[in-house]
Order: C-alpha cells, then structure tokens, then sequence
C-alpha cells in the first residue's frame, strides 16, 4: 500500500509516517522503481503499535524503548513491567501538578469577579 492508504488506514497524517521513518521508529518501507514507498502489513502493524503507545501519553523515547523490546526474538515482559510502572509514577506525578495548577486557576477565577472591575487582580498578581 501507499503512504496515502496507510495513513488513512491507521488515522494519521502521512507527515507523521515519515517522521517516525526519519527518526527510526518504524522500518524503511521498499522503494518501487518509481520512487514511491510501498507498505505492507507488518508497517501498519508497527505504526498502529507507536499510535496506541502515543496515545497512552508514551514519549518518544519510551516508545523507542518498547519497540526495542518488541523487536527481541523473545520480548521480556519484565522489562515492558518496568517501563509500565515508571509510566504510571509519572503520570501519577503529572495528575498531583494538574489538580494543583487546577487549584490555582480556580483562585484566580475567583478573583475576577464578573470582570466588571477596572483594574484586573488576575493581572496584578500575575504580574507580582
């Protein structure tokens, strides 16, 4: 298939196909004579394998990292495990600063009023 099918196949922008080829998370499709790229089904499978990582809020390394241990004749589960659980702990970590900038939000909200003020408190203490 082409680069066009494949993105539409998988929900993509055929842009983000050939970034994960340049950077060497996914391997080189082959080359037709006339210089378009052909894919096959093992190229969807690995794309489809980066998407569902990127979209668990994976990072570019970390997917480097899965796809390391996916392409091992044996993948060991015990390192995906551990690469799990340091996930979790920064997403756990990312939760705790959300609710915190959430917090900080709603006390500046509060401070607005119904913006009917001249001077904005917001601003003010923004600016402080």
């Amino acid at each position: 298939m082409r680069i066009g099918e494949m993105a539409t196949s998988c929900g993509c922008p055929v842009e983000t196909i050939r970034y994960y080829e340049k950077i060497g998370l996914m391997p080189p499709p082959v080359r037709l004579a006339n210089g378009y790229r052909s894919y096959d089904d093992a190229h969807r499978k690995w794309l489809q394998f980066i998407l569902r990582s990127r979209a668990l809020g994976f990072n570019q390394e970390e997917v480097r990292r899965l796809t390391d241990i996916a392409h091992q004749q044996k993948p060991a589960c015990a390192a995906v495990h551990d690469l799990l659980q340091e996930h979790v702990d920064d997403v756990r970590k990312r939760v705790v600063e959300l609710q915190r900038m959430e917090k900080s939000l709603l006390r500046l909200k509060n401070k607005c009023q119904d913006g009917t003020l001249h001077d904005c408190p917001v601003v003010d203490e923004l600016m402080e």
